[in-house]
Parts: C-alpha cells; structure tokens; sequence
C-alpha cells in the first residue's frame, strides 16, 4: 500500500476511513489552509498554473527545477491518489455532504469556468459550511447533490475517458475528488511529463483478460498513460502495468468486460511502485 494508507489507513486504504472525513478534523490550521487556497483563486492559483503549464510545454527541465519545494509541499499539505470509480463511490456512500465546483485546472488553463468536474465531499451535513468556500464569490455558485446524483456525474466523467483521484486538505482530511484528464489535471501533467511524483498511482493496475478481448482497441482511446498497446499478429490488446496507473477508466469503453483491475501488492514487480 502507499504511504499514506500506512500513516492514515491503518493499513487499509487511506481514502477508505470514515475518520478522515469527519468535521472533527477541520481545525484551525486546515480552514486557514482552505481560505488561503479558495480566497484569492483566480489570482494566485491562476498565476502559477498559467505559468507551470508554460514551463512543462516550453522548457521541461526549467519546469522540474521549480518542482520539488510544490512536491515537498504536496506531500506535507495537499496530497492526492488515484482511485477507480467504484471506490469513488464508496467515498460518496460515506460523505454526508457533496458540492460540483468548477474545476480549477480547465478553469486556469482554458477559462472553462463552468466546466464542473471538481467535487467537494465531507463528512458534515452541510458542505458549503465545512468547505468553507461559500464566503468565496469564485465557489459562491456551488451545486449541492445527493449521493445518487453525484454518483450519476461521476459514471458519466468515467465513461468520458476522466481519471479520479482525492485530495487532501492538509493530510489526512479528504476534502475533494478530481476528474480529470492527463491533458488538462496539472498533477498528472507534472507526474507523467516531468516525472515528479506530484500524486500517487491506485491501488491497483488494469490486466487484459485474453480469452476475452476482440482487439476492438476502444480501451486505447481512453488511455490517459499510454499503457495499452495492440497487436496486430494476435489482435489482442494488453497492458503495460508499470505505466499503467490504475485508474480503471478503459473498462468503461470495453464492451466485452475483457478488462479487469488487480490488486498493485499482488504483482512483486508492482508492489513499490507508486
């Protein structure tokens, strides 16, 4: 398992304990944590991803320079992982609350401001007060769903090819899910471009059934890592599970379930691989 299921897990998965959704764990020090992230957004989130997304394009070693004091910091204040959708919607089973906000990178990136892919999630009856994002005018437009609903949108996005992960304000109170893409997230930008661990890959990695595949390559086409390949002598598709990440979204597409998700510890060679 990944670190923090060893520190915040109890060597379960971290994203799994009710605990670390609880409104006891939002202190002092994780609500200034939230009003500086949410109060001033648009300004000083909008600068640096502008201006990360320029360097990881421009000038990639420019851009890994500037990167382990944000990695050091991700790990101390803000870390995410991957997770696959049925995990996903455990976490909304155990959240008693759940907003859709406009999600900061698209936002940033492309001025997508109602492209809502970001959800806030928490354990306190009321998000928009836990979340402590209503007194923000950029977070004042927060869409307030029931579990049902939020887990309708989050098929919807895994059926679009967008990978899942959590995130922490301040570890280890999850405060949010991203649906993203490789293109679009800045943490898997910086992950799989500067090779920064910026986040953690899944539980697990994705394994072709090969009795069972056709070879119709729909799985490829939603491949945000480029771990599936093709080959044309057996038409069979397969994954390579050291550069898959977990995230499970190429078993929407495939129409045969040919796709499975297999635990990371249980393959030796996958086991450290985070």
């Amino acid at each position: 398992m990944c670190e923090f299921c060893t520190q915040h897990g109890e060597g379960k998965k971290w994203y799994l304990q009710a605990k670390n959704y609880s409104e006891e764990l939002l202190n002092e020090q994780r609500r200034q944590f939230m009003a500086e992230f949410f109060g001033d957004f648009e300004h000083v989130i909008g600068d640096k991803v502008a201006a990360l997304d320029k360097a990881i394009a421009t000038d990639a070693a420019g851009a890994k320079a500037l990167f382990p004091m944000v990695v050091e910091q991700q790990k101390r204040d803000h870390w995410g992982q991957v997770v696959p959708v049925e995990e996903i919607e455990q976490i909304l089973d155990m959240s008693l609350s759940v907003v859709r906000v406009p999600c900061a990178c698209r936002s940033m990136l492309r001025g997508f401001r109602e492209a809502r892919y970001c959800f806030g999630v928490t354990g306190a009856t009321s998000a928009a007060k836990a979340l402590s994002v209503a007194d923000y005018p950029d977070y004042k437009d927060l869409e307030v769903l029931n579990t049902e609903e939020a887990k309708a949108a989050i098929r919807k996005l895994d059926r679009e090819g967008l990978v899942h992960s959590v995130w922490t304000f301040i570890s280890p109170m999850i405060g949010g899910i991203c649906n993203c893409s490789v293109n679009e997230c800045m943490a898997l930008k910086t992950r799989t471009r500067l090779g920064l661990q910026t986040m953690f890959k899944a539980e697990y990695a994705a394994r072709v059934e090969w009795e069972k595949c056709n070879g119709c390559r729909n799985c490829m086409k939603v491949c945000n890592f480029g771990a599936i390949s093709y080959s044309a002598y057996s038409r069979k598709c397969s994954v390579n599970q050291l550069q898959c990440y977990g995230c499970g979204v190429c078993r929407a597409l495939c129409h045969r379930d040919a796709i499975t998700l297999v635990e990371r510890a249980a393959v030796p060679a996958l086991a450290g691989e985070w």
